[in-house]
C-alpha cells in the first residue's frame, strides 16, 4: 500500500537552527528537499560558516580514519552489523581522541609487523646459504684466534676464485684455508679461514679485488658459521613468535573495538548528514524556510513536537504540491509483514509511481501459487519448508532471508498441490495407493489438461493486469492508455468467445460473436497507438498471444519435475543392492529439488516481471528517505590498553 504524503514548509528563526536541525534528524519524519533544485521556489540557499566547513572536513577525515580502521581489523575478526552496545556520553572529541589513540597502537602494531616480517625474509636466505654451507665447514673455523670471511660468486667464477685464494696464501705467509660450496644453480659460496689478526689486510685485499662479501647482520659478522646459523635459526623462530602474537592482539583489538568503531561510523556519518541538510535549506537576514515530505498521518505529530520543543518560534503547515513537483512525489509503502518480501521484490523491478498502485500483495497472492503449480510434490514441499525454516534463521535479513519467507509460502503451496496431483517425492504415492484428487501429471492423457490449465492462469492473470493497467489509465486521463489496455482485454475475450466455440465448449453462435468482439479490440489498440497503429496494432496482439503462451512453463517445469522424481524412484528400485538403490534415489531426488526450488522461483518472479507489471506497471519514483538518524545508541570512550 501507498502511504499518501504531504508537502509541509517549516518556517522559524535562525538561532534556532542549530538545534531544529538535530530534533528533525531524531525524528525521522522528515524528508527534506534541497531549495537549490526546487523550481517553485525562489529563496536565498543557507550560507554554511567556517566553522561548518572546517567541522565537515574534520569529520570526513575522521570518518576515513575510521573506515582504515575497520579494514585492519576485518582481516582478524568476521566483520558482522553488530554496532557497539551501550555507550555513554560521547562526544564527537572523544570519538576523535578514541580514534587517534586506536590507530597509534594499531599503526605500532602494523610497523613492527613490517620490521619482523622483512628480518624473516633476509634470515630465512642467510639461513638457507648457512646450513648448504655449515657441513663443509673445516675444525679450523672454530678455533678462537681464526676468522671466517664469506662470499658468493657465479660457478663460472671459481678458477679466479682458485687464483685469488693462492694470492692470499702468500699475502698471509700460508695462513689463509678456502673452501667452495655449491649453494645454487649457477651460484657458489667461498669460504676462507685464517687467523684473526689479519682481517683487515684480507677484507683490504678482498676489497681491492672487488670481491663483494656475503655480509650476515651485524650482530653475527663475527661469529663462527655454525654458531651464525644457530643464532638466526633462534631469531627465525622468535621473530615467528611474536608475529603470533601480535596477530593473536590484534585479534583481541578487532573484537574489542571493530563494533565500538562501526557505531562511531554511523553516528559521524549522522554528523555529515545534518551538516548536509543546513545547506539544502533556505534563509533570510534573520528566518529560514525548510521544504519537505512527511506522510499525512505523521504531521500532526511532527508539529505537536516542534510546538512543544520550540513553542512558537518555529511554525510547520501544509502546502499544496503544485504540477511541476507531481513526479517527484517521494514514494513510501506500508504492508502486512508477510507482504515486506515481496515488496522488496517490486522494488528491485522499480520503486512504485505515487499515484499507481502498490503490486506487492498481488505478487505475495500469485508468485508462491505458481511456485506450487511448477514444483507440486508433497515430499519436495516439506522438505522446501524444511530448508527455509533452517536458512531462514540464518538469513534474517536481505534478499536472502526475503528469498527463504517467499519459500516457506511456495513450499506449502506446493504441497496443496501435490495433494491435488498425487505427488508424494513423484510415483511413490502412487505406489502406496494414495490418489491424486485431480490428475496425474505423469500420465500421457495429463498432458493437455496441465497445458489448458497453464494457458487459463496465463489468459486470467494477463486480463486481471490489463484489467488494472485501465483503471490507471483512467485515474491519470491517459486516453491512448485506456484504449490500448480496454482493446488488449476485450480482443482476448474475443479470442477466448471463438476457442470456446471451435472446441465446441460454447454453442456455434460465438464464432461470429468472437470475431465482433476480437475486431473491436484490435480496432482500439489500432487506434491507441495512432499512425502507425495499423502496423503495430496487429503486433502488438501476436505478443500478447506470445505473452500468454509464456504461461506454458509452468506446466512444462512441473512436468520436467515429475519424470525427473519418477526417473529417480524406477532406478532405484532397479539396483539389486536396497542400500544402493536408495543412495541413487536420494542424490536424484536431492538434486530435483535444489531444481524445483531455483526454476519454479526464477519463472514466476519472471512472470510477475515480464508478462503481468507490463500490462500496468511502470514505478520509477523515488522512494521515500527520511532525514532520520543511522544510529541512536549512546557510547562510552573506552580507555585504550
Amino acid at each position: 500500500m501507498i502511504v499518501e504524503m504531504s508537502r509541509v514548509e517549516i518556517i522559524g528563526l535562525k538561532k534556532h537552527l542549530e538545534r531544529l536541525i538535530p530534533f528533525l534528524h531524531t525524528s525521522g519524519y522528515l524528508q527534506i528537499d534541497d531549495i537549490r533544485e526546487m523550481p517553485d521556489v525562489i529563496a536565498q540557499p543557507f550560507t554554511p560558516t567556517m566553522k561548518m566547513k572546517e567541522d565537515r572536513e574534520e569529520v570526513d577525515l575522521l570518518i576515513a580514519n575510521i573506515n582504515g580502521l575497520i579494514e585492519s581489523f576485518s582481516a582478524y575478526h568476521k566483520e558482522t552489523d553488530d554496532t557497539g552496545g551501550q555507550i555513554d556520553d560521547i562526544t564527537f572529541y572523544g570519538i576523535k581522541d578514541s580514534v587517534a589513540g586506536i590507530t597509534a597502537k594499531v599503526q605500532y602494531f602494523n610497523m613492527r609487523k613490517k620490521t619482523l616480517q622483512d628480518e624473516l625474509i633476509s634470515h630465512s636466505k642467510y639461513n638457507e646459504i648457512l646450513k648448504v654451507i655449515s657441513p663443509f665447514m673445516p675444525e679450523s673455523t672454530k678455533k678462537s684466534g681464526n676468522a671466517t670471511i664469506r662470499a658468493l660468486v657465479h660457478s663460472s667464477q671459481t678458477r679466479e676464485m682458485a687464483l685469488l685464494a693462492n694470492q692470499l696464501k702468500l699475502l698471509t705467509h700460508g695462513k689463509f684455508e678456502m673452501i667452495t660450496v655449491k649453494v645454487g644453480e649457477e651460484t657458489d659460496a667461498v669460504i676462507g679461514i685464517f687467523p684473526l689478526d689479519l682481517i683487515s689486510q684480507v677484507e683490504g685485499f678482498m676489497k681491492n679485488e672487488k670481491i663483494v662479501k656475503l655480509v650476515l647482520p651485524e650482530e653475527y659478522t663475527y661469529l663462527s658459521t655454525d654458531e651464525a646459523l644457530q643464532h638466526i635459526e633462534k631469531k627465525v623462530e622468535l621473530d615467528h613468535k611474536e608475529l603470533d602474537n601480535i596477530d593473536e592482539s590484534m585479534h583481541r583489538f578487532a573484537i574489542k573495538w571493530l563494533p565500538v568503531l562501526k557505531t562511531w561510523q554511523l553516528i559521524c556519518k549522522d554528523k555529515v548528514d545534518e551538516i548536509e541538510a543546513f545547506l539544502k535549506i533556505g534563509e533570510t537576514e534573520f528566518t529560514f524556510v525548510i521544504f519537505g515530505w512527511i506522510p499525512k498521518e505523521d504531521v500532526r505529530f511532527l508539529k505537536k513536537a516542534l510546538r512543544k520543543e520550540f513553542s512558537r518560534d518555529i511554525s510547520l503547515s501544509e502546502i499544496d504540491i503544485p504540477k511541476e513537483l507531481q513526479s517527484r512525489i517521494p514514494v513510501k509503502t506500508r504492508n502486512p509483514a508477510v507482504v515486506e518480501p515481496y515488496e522488496h521484490f517490486v522494488k528491485m523491478r522499480a520503486t512504485p509511481s505515487y499515484s499507481d498502485i502498490d503490486p506487492s500483495m498481488l505478487v505475495a497472492v500469485f508468485m508462491p501459487i505458481f511456485f506450487g503449480m511448477m514444483a507440486g510434490d508433497v515430499g519436495y514441499g516439506i522438505v522446501m519448508f524444511i530448508i527455509a525454516l533452517l536458512m531462514g534463521k540464518k538469513a534474517n535479513k536481505g534478499l536472502i532471508a526475503d528469498i527463504m519467507k517467499f519459500l516457506r509460502l511456495g513450499a506449502i503451496w506446493t504441497m496443496v498441490f501435490g495433494v491435488l496431483f498425487g505427488e508424494y517425492f513423484g510415483n511413490l504415492g502412487e505406489k502406496l495407493g494414495i490418489k491424486p484428487l485431480w490428475l496425474n501429471r505423469s500420465e500421457p492423457e495429463s498432458i493437455f489438461p496441465l497445458l489448458t490449465m497453464a494457458i487459463a492462469v496465463g489468459v486470467g492473470h494477463i486480463m486481471f493486469g490489463l484489467l488494472i493497467g485501465a483503471w490507471n489509465a483512467f485515474v491519470h486521463k491517459s486516453r491512448s492508455h485506456l484504449l490500448e489496455r480496454v482493446g488488449m482485454f476485450v480482443g482476448i475475450l474475443g479470442l477466448l468467445f471463438l476457442a470456446g466455440s471451435l472446441s465446441s465448449y460454447l454453442p456455434g453462435g460465438f464464432t461470429t460473436l468472437g470475431w465482433i468482439v476480437f475486431a473491436i479490440g484490435l480496432i482500439a489498440v489500432v487506434v491507441s497507438i495512432g499512425t502507425t497503429g495499423i502496423f503495430l496494432g496487429p503486433i502488438e496482439f501476436v505478443g500478447l498471444i506470445g505473452s500468454i503462451l509464456s504461461y506454458l512453463r509452468i506446466a512444462a517445469l512441473g512436468l520436467a519435475s515429475v519424470y525427473l522424481a519418477k526417473v529417480a524412484n524406477d532406478l532405484g528400485g532397479m539396483v539389486s543392492s536396497a542400500i544402493a538403490g536408495v543412495l541413487m534415489a536420494v542424490i536424484i531426488h536431492a538434486l530435483n529439488i535444489v531444481m524445483g526450488i531455483l526454476s519454479p522461483t526464477i519463472q514466476s518472479l519472471r512472470l510477475q516481471y515480464v508478462e503481468f507489471f507490463r500490462r500496468f506497471y511502470e514505478g520509477g519514483h523515488s522512494p521515500f528517505t527520511p532525514f532520520k538518524k543511522r544510529i541512536h545508541t549512546k557510547t562510552r570512550i573506552v580507555k585504550i590498553s
